[in-house]
């Protein structure tokens, strides 16, 4: 047997990967939470679905272990790399305890059934920052109150209602109170019966305030919302919202993407292709991301330039990319963005289903035309036919190819 196929390679690899991988995953964490624990890591970089952190938190499972994390190969080598990690960066350690929402409110959570790995991982880290002089307002009655009023919220605690209304009387018409109590209706689980009402309700009003009121914690207010939006708008038409578009603001990618391809002649609108882009983005799939550009750029290319000059494309991989492409003389159409980043060596293949629905356009005759070129030719063995028929499809292509060729003769 190859020593290179041995299971302690495989394993000798599989570490080293895990190691390469934590220090930005750590980063994102830190970033997204102001600090680093176990269920912010997983929930940042997609181990643990949304949906399965506010089952455990609503009691629906015993321990975070029994959700869809158990699935996901070397998952404590990972965590345990994050926080060896997390600590060497001099993080200041604290003592961590989640607790249940809504009607185990306030009853402290287990994340695995062997204690000391639970123990090991009751911990949060964030960064040292320098002992600040007390503010003289930190102690006032009306921002304890208001701090009460945004944990229960948080917690789906029952008893919030009495709160509400002794927070009613001593603050009046306060800001907060009044996004409080908003965001408090939304999440009660009254019927959609109006979805692209609520899909707007939320976007306008109950999401900058989630924003406002929980920095760091919007999402455990926002998510379940847009999920049961999504849901309610399963049948609807496409305009003026599609379910997909509340799917995405869930952070429920598959479920966006599946929304997508059941709806017909989906890839005809801009607004389907851009969801499309932003969930699988999201989801690190970086090639299969590059291959939704190209197919927007072939279908719908005066939207895909508007799209590519205002997504930052750094997560797919296509910034520099793009920046070449519009800084070319002559200048090509958005459509003949693929075929430039195949000249360029970016992409070499594109999925069957892409080829489908854009073998009609130009822009994929074009794309077609230089990986042709591409594969018959070397630059120490030009390919004259296949060059003329580049030049006939598509003369401004053909200049770049040709100054690409240059660049490489140096």
């Amino acid at each position: 047997m190859d020593d290179n196929d041995s299971p302690l390679r495989q394993k000798m690899a599989v570490t080293a990967q895990i190691q390469r991988d934590t220090p930005a995953l750590v980063e994102q964490t830190l970033a997204s939470h102001g600090g680093w624990d176990a269920v912010a890591y997983l929930l940042t970089n997609h181990y643990l679905p949304s949906e399965e952190y506010e089952a455990w938190r609503m009691g629906e499972v015993a321990f975070l272990e029994e959700t869809q994390i158990n699935g996901q190969p070397q998952l404590l080598e990972r965590l345990d790399a994050a926080l060896a990690y997390a600590q060497a960066m001099g993080l200041e350690i604290k003592p961590k305890t989640w607790h249940g929402w809504g009607n185990i409110a306030g009853q402290p959570l287990r994340l695995f059934r062997d204690e000391k790995t639970n123990r090991r991982f009751q911990l949060r880290l964030v960064p040292k920052a320098a002992r600040m002089q007390l503010d003289l307002f930190m102690d006032a009655p009306q921002t304890m109150m208001l701090d009460r009023l945004r944990q229960m919220v948080l917690q789906r605690n029952h008893a919030v209602a009495t709160l509400f209304a002794q927070a009613r009387d001593q603050l009046g018409n306060h800001a907060s109170l009044t996004k409080l109590e908003a965001i408090h209706t939304a999440m009660e689980g009254l019927e959609i019966t109006q979805p692209v009402a609520w899909f707007d309700y939320l976007d306008r009003v109950i999401a900058p305030a989630a924003a406002e009121e929980f920095p760091r914690r919007a999402n455990d207010i926002m998510l379940p919302l847009w999920r049961a939006v999504a849901q309610a708008m399963a049948s609807l038409p496409l305009d003026p919202h599609h379910a997909s578009e509340a799917w995405l603001r869930a952070q429920s990618w598959q479920q966006c993407l599946a929304s997508i391809a059941h709806t017909p002649d989906w890839h005809t609108h801009a607004r389907l292709h851009r969801c499309r882009i932003a969930a699988l983005t999201a989801m690190g799939e970086q090639t299969a991301a590059q291959q939704a550009w190209m197919l927007f750029c072939w279908l719908q290319p005066n939207d895909a330039a508007s799209a590519l000059e205002q997504s930052d494309l750094h997560a797919c991989a296509l910034q520099r990319y793009w920046q070449q492409f519009t800084q070319f003389d002559p200048a090509l159409g958005t459509e003949d963005f693929p075929a430039l980043m195949a000249l360029y060596g970016k992409l070499e293949t594109v999925s069957p289903a892409e080829f489908a629905l854009a073998a009609p356009t130009p822009g994929w005759h074009h794309y077609q035309r230089i990986q042709d070129l591409l594969r018959h030719e070397s630059p120490s063995a030009p390919d004259p036919n296949r060059r003329r028929a580049l030049k006939a499809s598509s003369p401004e292509l053909f200049q770049a190819f040709m100054a690409t060729r240059r660049r490489q003769h140096g």
